[in-house]
């Protein structure tokens, strides 16, 4: 019998071997017709739908680890998979995130497909509430899959698949798109702005707006752009829809940026890093809030329960994978390190307020020799960073070759302070920061400089993430001020790659993939990764292959 894994791996559904002689029925069985009988179970489906992004094959660690290993400033230990473009429709990290981006539509479409006799036992916009949770979280497995895989297979709550035997064929792009617009329109128009401590995680309107002023502005790339429509009305409708959506974020007053309440190089550091620590971090009489900030439009929800396997995120533990494979624990596999391209990628500046040499935010990125892994005594960490303990420098000597801060360049975000309790470096309760403020704002700045209008308005919102470090403005907003800024502000976070990607599309940017991706991309393959080997065997080819693999 086929396995279409995609489908068929939900809680919802439980399958159970029979004999026409055997008529007992299994009453602790939870099936179709046993679940989803009041709000409650609800609430725990929509819980399930959650956490499929929590899991090792998204933010758990693959989303992670392949972005930054495609990003030429970061060297990826062995150096011999992504980093140098060698991935194939069998490779497991990509498998494992595919799965996982269709746990999450499988689950959601489900259940909204079941839902509906609870409509009446449910006030109204309460039901609608659960809705837009699954709705936005369905929005975003649909960016994800059409923005990566291009064209796997699409369905929704009219059509959840049901028969494992029967085999399925690619979803065009236009579904993708048009269906996840309508998802997040949904989600904004009934989400909260904020939600009780009690439910703190799940995703609120302003959440949603940035999912979707997100997508829009890739749909002006990877479709528009990419298939010569960037002139047509429809284009410039997207694209003016993801400047509002986007504006509407920094208008509501409900997100800013995080802010040294002194300028000193303490206050800096824990006003940038705080976005990314498990823990707030103190400075004299002033506590930087940490997960679930101000800047934090939305993050997956992590904790320190060991669970009983460490290697199972959100599964059979409540934290991340992160900090045993990158962070600068010594028994941690410190598996990747920073090329010194990055760190000469800061500006240098010469009368900053707090005496920095560059930008702050290199600081807060790149880990040198000497820098301080943790404040607090009791952590076992409170000690200097040493590029050949605390990270792999020894196994990349040309790297650093001539380079004379350190013998190694760390990454700081996520791993400051390095969680050292329990099973650390296993089970990290580091929050992933899905999307920031500081992203909403370049985003924004960039849809403005592709509808070609509020160019002051875009030229604003980008000195904003500057000024929050006290760099100087840039004088106007082009395609050169967007990717510095980009490439700066979001550096280590795994969006680099995915930002040459799209901008490929649009020769403004002037995009070299031999020098900013790898000498190995191959552009008749690599701009969508290839469908797993699996799912093309499953479906018995009715589901095509993306071209190249």
């Amino acid at each position: 019998m086929k396995k279409l894994v995609i489908l068929l791996l939900s809680f919802l559904i439980v399958t159970a071997c029979s004999d026409d002689f055997l008529d007992t029925v299994n009453k602790n069985n939870l099936d179709n017709t046993s679940f989803l009988k009041n709000e409650n179970e609800l609430i725990y489906a929509i819980n399930a739908a959650y956490t499929p992004f929590a899991y090792y094959g998204v933010f758990g660690l693959n989303y992670y680890k392949i972005f930054n290993s495609l990003d030429s400033y970061i060297w990826f230990e062995g150096q011999s998979g992504f980093d140098i473009m060698n991935f194939s429709p069998t490779n497991a990290d990509l498998q494992e995130m595919y799965l996982d981006f269709y746990y999450v539509l499988f689950r959601t479409s489900d259940i909204l497909s079941k839902m509906t006799p609870l409509k009446d036992k449910i006030e109204e916009n309460k039901y609608k509430q659960y809705q837009a949770q699954l709705k936005a979280l369905r929005g975003l497995s649909y960016f994800y899959l059409v923005t990566l895989f291009d064209t796997p297979v699409y369905y929704d709550e009219t059509n959840v698949p049901t028969d494992a035997l029967k085999s399925y064929r690619n979803g065009t792009r236009e579904q993708f798109w048009t269906k996840l617009e309508e998802d997040l329109d949904f989600a904004i128009a009934n989400l909260p702005a904020s939600w009780p401590n009690q439910d703190l995680g799940r995703i609120t309107s302003g959440g949603a707006s940035a999912i979707l002023g997100k997508a829009l502005l890739y749909k002006h790339y990877h479709y528009y752009l990419r298939f010569d429509k960037a002139n047509t009305d429809e284009a410039k409708a997207n694209i003016e829809k993801a400047k509002s959506v986007l504006n509407n974020i920094i208008k509501s007053g409900n997100y800013s940026l995080s802010r040294p309440a002194i300028k000193t190089k303490e206050h800096y550091q824990a006003a940038l890093l705080c976005n990314f620590s498990f823990v707030d971090i103190p400075v004299g009489s002033t506590i930087y809030k940490a997960e679930n900030n101000q800047e934090s439009v939305y993050e997956i929800q992590y904790n320190d329960n060991p669970g009983t396997n460490t290697y199972l995120p959100a599964y059979l533990m409540g934290g991340n994978m992160l900090s045993l494979y990158f962070s600068t624990h010594q028994n941690g596999y410190r598996n990747m390190v920073i090329d010194p391209s990055l760190w000469n990628t800061f500006e240098s500046v010469s009368s900053h307020p707090a005496g920095y040499a560059k930008d702050p935010r290199a600081y807060a990125t790149c880990y040198l020799d000497g820098d301080m892994m943790d404040w607090r005594p009791e952590s076992g960490y409170a000690k200097p960073f040493d590029g050949t303990v605390n990270a792999k420098g020894g196994i990349f000597p040309t790297v650093y070759s001539g380079f004379t801060l350190s013998k190694a360049i760390g990454i700081k975000k996520y791993f400051y302070p390095t969680y050292n309790h329990g099973s650390a470096p296993a089970a990290s309760p580091v929050n992933f920061r899905v999307i920031r403020y500081s992203d909403v704002l370049l985003m924004y700045a960039e849809a403005c400089f592709q509808s070609g209008s509020d160019l002051d308005e875009g030229l604003k919102a980008l000195n904003e993430v500057r000024a929050r470090v006290d760099m100087p403005p840039v004088s106007e907003l082009t395609p050169s001020a967007i990717m510095h800024e980009r490439d700066v502000e979001l550096a280590t976070e795994g969006h680099r790659y995915n930002d040459i990607i799209r901008w490929s599309y649009d020769s403004r940017f002037n995009i070299n993939f031999a020098t900013m991706v790898s000498d190995k991309f191959n552009i008749k393959r690599h701009l969508y990764f290839p469908i797993p080997q699996y799912e093309i065997d499953a479906n018995k080819g009715a589901l095509k292959q993306n071209a190249g693999w």
